[in-house]
């Protein structure tokens, strides 16, 4: 259980680290060059991002069978793994940067970027794309220290990198650099990634170099493809907004979409940490003996993981205009507003997160499958007719139908694939949703009052902690919890006992 919480923690901060370093860099980027630039940043960063989808799908089964092998004490069977994927990696790696460099002018034509940008644009994305090689490597190495369980380590190693990355954007601007030099920043810190994982698996890398089996591969090969669907829909539908806006929208409004992007994206990146471990716990309660026990886990999750959702949603929602404000000053109002509506988008999704992880320990993925190509075609289906028809608002809009419809399409087709798990009561739901809208309500018009009151970037923290407090004092509310030392402890031993089994309720709220 401790291993279970450090893990969680680990990778919790190994998130808020990469959002502290977007958080210092990017009003950093704005000022140095501009927003038009920054949205011509923007869209360079989205199409290198779009690469990594190779990578998306086989880091979850490189891990695990880096796992296995090092539960069997199999180091030389890991390290096989290992450089069967380093292998891999690089030649996608080195083909994707060897095109991007030979199709830079071609890409960057494809955006409304003016003439002088447009140039810009062609050199940092030849500089940037350098880092996919680089990244690619790196993320064989943390793959590769995920699957020993080292995620303290990481977390160590991103904070490096973050470090580096700041350190670089701080020195470049200072000397003047211009929008295509920047770039330089992410260079910099993949190489600082890349090396300190490379010293924490020192170990593994001794090893002599090998590959895996065909047997092997053929395995790897066919995990990764089932896999690779979810997380696919969520970095092509998380970029295409920036990619689609890029299209239709001038550079400054895309600028916006980005910054509205990072926000909602930071915010789903924290709150699905914890659905790892959820996932490891009903993956553990498969045996014919323990269906009574993974139907009580299930239900007090789930119920509990929807309303902490629905709040945190709404709430999100409500004080993001303000959060924007506080963090990069006035003259942000539209990407307040679609980092509003993103964060609904996004907020849906994940409130059916426990539901996704329950049919992963059964072994049934086809319903995720499907919904990952559901909403890919859905965000392409509303994003580019809207876009089309309203710029950059209809590809955010687009999203947020598209995000709707999807997590309404799972909702309605989760009871056949899972006849067996229990309902969450309507009327938990809907006092949920009361308590919500208040909340949010309250801690909005907190928020604004903060954001106008206090200077740019030291409102981030009223701010932040207004945010924090209404959502703590809507789940006391929303779960019937006294918000007191004791209370909460009450609570929390309740949810423990029904986490393990010892609780026989089912229905009741946690």
């Amino acid at each position: 259980m401790r291993s279970a919480q450090r893990n969680i923690s680990a990778t919790v901060i190994t998130a808020l680290i990469g959002i502290a370093a977007v958080l210092i860099a990017t009003p950093l980027i704005i000022d140095h060059v501009g927003r038009s630039a920054y949205g011509v940043w923007t869209v360079s960063m989205a199409i290198v991002i779009y690469i990594g989808i190779v990578e998306a799908g086989m880091a979850p089964a490189v891990q695990r069978y880096v796992a296995v092998a090092r539960g069997a004490n199999d180091h030389a069977g890991a390290a096989r793994v290992f450089w069967s994927t380093l292998a891999f990696y690089l030649t996608i790696g080195v083909a994707a940067a060897l095109v991007i460099e030979l199709l830079a002018p071609q890409i960057a034509g494809l955006f409304r970027f003016p003439p002088a940008l447009e140039e810009q644009a062609i050199s940092l994305l030849r500089i940037v794309g350098l880092a996919v090689p680089l990244g690619l490597a790196m993320a064989a190495l943390a793959n590769l220290l995920q699957g020993q369980g080292r995620f303290s380590s990481i977390a160590v190693t991103a904070a490096l990198g973050s470090v580096a990355y700041l350190a670089a954007i701080v020195l470049l601007v200072d000397g003047g650099a211009t929008l295509a030099q920047l770039g330089w920043a992410v260079i910099a810190q993949q190489l600082v990634l890349l090396l300190s994982r490379a010293v924490l698996a020192a170990g593994s890398l001794r090893q002599r170099p090998g590959f895996v089996s065909g047997e092997d591969a053929v395995a790897m090969a066919g995990l990764s493809a089932r896999l690779q669907l979810t997380v696919a829909s969520l970095i092509v539908n998380g970029q295409s907004d920036r990619v689609v806006a890029g299209l239709v929208a001038r550079p400054a409004v895309v600028g916006e979409v980005g910054i509205a992007a990072q926000v909602a994206e930071s915010g789903r990146l924290v709150a699905a940490a914890p659905l790892v471990p959820i996932f490891n716990r009903f993956s553990s309660l498969q045996a014919p003996d323990d269906r009574a026990v993974l139907a009580r886990v299930f239900a007090a999750i789930d119920q509990l993981w929807i309303i902490a959702t629905l709040g945190a949603t709404l709430i999100g929602a409500a004080v993001a205009p303000s959060l924007i404000r506080g963090w990069l000053g006035t003259g942000f109002a539209l990407a307040g507003s679609f980092a509003a509506i993103l964060v609904v988008a996004y907020g849906s999704n994940l409130l059916f997160g426990v539901r996704v992880s329950y049919l992963r320990a059964r072994g049934s993925a086809g319903l995720e499958a499907r919904l990952a190509v559901v909403l890919m075609a859905l965000n392409f289906a509303f994003t580019v007719p809207l876009a089309i028809a309203f710029g950059a608002s209809g590809v955010i809009v687009g999203t947020l139908c598209a995000y709707l419809i999807g997590g309404g399409w799972f909702a309605s087709r989760f009871r056949g694939y899972a006849p067996e798990a229990a309902r969450v009561p309507a009327a938990a739901t809907a006092a949920a949703l009361v308590w919500a809208v208040l909340f949010a309500l309250i801690g909005g018009a907190l928020a604004a009052l903060a954001a106008s009151a206090i200077r740019p970037g030291w409102a981030l923290l009223p701010v932040a902690l207004i945010t924090a407090s209404s959502w703590g004092a809507y789940l006391s509310c929303a779960i019937r919890v006294a918000p007191t030392p004791r209370g909460v402890r009450a609570w929390r031993d309740r949810l423990a006992d029904q986490l393990s089994g010892r609780d026989e309720s089912t229905t009741q709220s946690p």
